[in-house]
């Protein structure tokens, strides 16, 4: 007997009042007859809540359970949407920050697509952004990314461009929004909280990933998720450098052998179409939505996320 895998949707949510009814509301679009959904309310102290009670009456055929966490910030937040949500059987979790609209609504008809396109090994995917190791990541000071390649959804930052409905084979997916199957959340275990609060909790857990035998990447989905919306491109946390630094101080020190030998090999770039999956009209769409976003990000350099896109693109050129 075939069963319908399970979907959890699990989203970190910290204040974000004026947007949460959008996003919240654009996953109960995608959800089918097995689907879950998360909110992570993460030392919330706006009117969010109010909101999520009000769509949890208003969508009573799908299941929304609300998880609370005192303001611990994204790795552990995400966490505990993984404790709370059903880990058994066949299922993929779905996760993102509370700035992503999805707007593709056959997204768990092609995401178990992929998986079973692809095979049981693959892992850990984002469906944003991606990159393979740089040569020399074990030890390099200036240098730990390389092979770039990003969603045309995404924020238009100098990388490969990848279209709807194509995989990018990578060592490090990076978020947001992500997918996680069940299986690698039993075999590899959840997000390294050493690494809280925040930054690289990504990178580490592709490591485990390619360790236990699995594979990562990027595939491209229809969303949205303005550069003004996010919390920490808008107003960069002053510590985002130190954290950044001290996080990977520790996966090197954890994973220096392994690492080394993911660089030892030739880290896979390719990138492959999905048989039948999207159109010529979407491709398109995908396109002038990049163009628009690359636009949207140089406008935004020239602002106030001048300090965060400097960082954004110094990490690109690496």
């Amino acid at each position: 007997m075939i069963t319908t895998p399970r979907f959890n949707y699990i989203i970190t949510i910290h204040n974000k009042e004026f947007l949460i009814e959008k996003v919240l509301t654009s996953i109960l679009m995608c959800c089918r007859n097995n689907s879950h959904i998360y909110p992570v309310l993460d030392g919330c102290t706006d009117k969010t809540e109010a909101i999520v009670d009000t769509l949890i009456e208003k969508f009573a055929n799908v299941p929304i359970t609300k998880v609370h966490t005192p303001d611990v910030h994204e790795i552990m937040s995400i966490n505990a949407g993984l404790c709370a949500a059903n880990q058994d059987n066949n299922g993929y979790n779905i996760i993102l920050q509370d700035d992503v609209i999805l707007a593709d609504f056959m997204l768990e008809e092609k995401v178990t697509k992929l998986y079973e396109w692809v095979g049981s090994n693959l892992g850990f995917v984002s469906f944003r952004l991606g990159a393979n190791f740089a040569k020399n990541a074990a030890t390099s000071e200036t240098g730990f990314f390389t092979d770039y390649v990003e969603n045309a959804y995404g924020h238009g930052i100098p990388a490969k461009v990848l279209l709807p409905g194509h995989f990018a084979y990578r060592t490090v997916p990076i978020k947001s929004p992500v997918c996680i199957p069940s299986a690698l959340i039993r075999s590899v275990g959840m997000l390294e909280e050493r690494l809280a609060p925040y930054m690289y909790d990504d990178l580490e857990y592709a490591i485990r990933c390619i360790k236990a035998g699995f594979m990562n990447g990027v595939f491209a989905i229809r969303f949205y998720s303005d550069i003004k919306w996010g919390t920490t491109r808008a107003k960069p946390d002053i510590q985002m450098g130190t954290i950044a630094k001290r996080n990977l101080e520790k996966i090197r020190e954890w994973h220096s052998d392994e690492i080394k030998k993911i660089c030892e090999v030739s880290q896979n770039q390719e990138i492959v179409q999905i048989p039948h999956m999207v159109s010529e009209v979407e491709n398109k769409l995908a396109l002038d939505t990049w163009e628009k976003n690359h636009q949207e990000l140089e406008r935004f350099s020239n602002t106030l996320g001048r300090r965060m896109i400097r960082m954004i693109k110094s990490i690109v050129k690496r």
